[in-house]
């Protein structure tokens, strides 16, 4: 007789089926959670569970889509001006509202969160760019902040709660974002 563990009875105590991952791929595994609503809820992880960086925030091992908000409850938003940088806008649940956060990137309607010109210097604008995975596009979260491996410095909404650029670490409310 195969046992439940803990999550599958809570499952199915609310109502929910509980779909375990297949067991012929062994680097990628989907599990699917669906209610008796019919809502299904998707949990993908990817290579990098098995690896050094398992259970470490700094690199999840999940991919997270959805808004990122700011202190005061804007969302980051790839703007559809002329400006083409990542600002701070009111939500409003649009996809270039929708950022999904991957191992060391996070990508918004299928480019990637970029340090305009490998600038390294205070002020530096963040812009959507094509994904080359270099390091002005890699990301890593610490607490709130989200910061450059480029430099190590933090993305911050700018004095006019607008612009997003990178900035020197100073645990600011202009540098604390939530997922």
């Amino acid at each position: 007789m195969k046992t439940l563990g803990l999550f599958s009875i809570i499952g199915l105590l609310s109502g929910c089926v509980y779909a375990p991952p297949a067991v012929d791929h062994p680097i990628e595994d989907t599990v699917v959670i669906q209610s008796e609503h019919h809502h299904t809820i998707y949990h993908e992880s990817d290579k990098y569970d098995r690896d050094k960086y398992d259970r470490n925030d700094r690199y999840p091992h999940y991919r997270y889509t959805g808004e990122i908000r700011t202190y005061w409850g804007e969302c980051l938003d790839q703007s559809r001006s002329n400006y083409k940088g990542i600002i701070s806008y009111r939500c409003h649940g649009g996809d270039n509202q929708r950022f999904t956060f991957y191992r060391d990137s996070i990508r918004v309607n299928g480019q990637c969160l970029d340090v305009g010109s490998e600038n390294k210097f205070d002020g530096a604008r963040i812009i959507a760019y094509r994904c080359h995975g270099g390091k002005n596009q890699r990301w890593f979260r610490q607490g709130h902040q989200i910061r450059s491996e480029m430099n190590g410095k933090c993305l911050e909404v700018g004095r006019d709660r607008n612009k997003l650029t990178l900035q020197q670490c100073d645990g600011s409310r202009s540098q604390q974002f939530f997922y």
